[in-house]
This record gives C-alpha cells, sequence and structure tokens, in this order.
C-alpha cells in the first residue's frame, strides 16, 4: 500500500471497454485533482490498461460478465494500483521478457514488461490473481 492516502477509489468493473474507460476516467481525474505531469499520467495510463486487459483476457477468460476489481490510490510521492481478477493467478516472475533474444516475436509478457519497466514496484498477491503496481509521482 502507499503511504497515507490523498485520494482513493476502488472500482468493480465488466471485462469490457466500457469497464476500462471508467479506470482512464480516474486517471483524468486525478490528473486534474492532483496536477500530475504527462510523464506520471502516461505510465498510469498504461499500466492500468495493460493490468485491466491481462485481467479481462487471462484471468477472467473473456467472460464478459466477470468483473475486476481495481483500487487505485494517491500519495504525496505515490500511486498504488490493485487489480484483481478471477482467475486462478500466475506467478509474475514466470512471465519471460519479451526483449529476451528467444521471445522477439512472440506477443506474450509485453503488458507485465511494460508495467515492470514503469513501475516501482510490481507483484502479486492472493493466488497470484492479484496485481499490484506502485508508480512514484
Amino acid at each position: 500500500m502507499t503511504k497515507q492516502s490523498l485520494f482513493h477509489t476502488e472500482l468493480f468493473i465488466p471485462s469490457t471497454i466500457e469497464g476500462l474507460n471508467k479506470c482512464l476516467d480516474v486517471v483524468d481525474e486525478l490528473k486534474e485533482k492532483f496536477g500530475l505531469n504527462f510523464d506520471t499520467c502516461f505510465r498510469l495510463h498504461t499500466v492500468i490498461v495493460e493490468a485491466v486487459e491481462n485481467a479481462f483476457i487471462h484471468g477472467n477468460k473473456g467472460v464478459r460478465e466477470l468483473e475486476v476489481r481495481v483500487y487505485i490510490s494517491i500519495s504525496e510521492t505515490e500511486i498504488f494500483v490493485e487489480v484483481e481478477d478471477n482467475g486462478d493467478g500466475f506467478d509474475l516472475n514466470s512471465i519471460s521478457s519479451p526483449v529476451d533474444g528467444t521471445d522477439l516475436k512472440s506477443e506474450g509478457g509485453r503488458g507485465i514488461f511494460f508495467i515492470k519497466m514503469l513501475s516501482s514496484s510490481c507483484y502479486t498477491g492472493g493466488r497470484g490473481n492479484i496485481l499490484r503496481i506502485i508508480l512514484n509521482r
């Protein structure tokens, strides 16, 4: 979790583009409310898109009616994002890097790669079905 929260919200969204758009509306709200710079907004937007789409596709197996829980909290120094799906979970360390010479043409692992590169910390919880991401502001 982040330090003392200045703002937090928890969303339960369907596994649809409309659900993803609700999350991105929160990013816009945070940008305005806290004057987030372009770099921070880009990183936050990207990690939310990648984490939520992974939850839709891999966790909820494309079942539109299954919800994804998205929790976002902001402090003076960090933004904390938690994305939880209904899947069996995964081992974050077992996802191979798409920039590794053997996986350059593979489409798998790109989202997790982006999340790891853009965040200060990324780890799983629960049974591996909760992705926790910390971004520096």
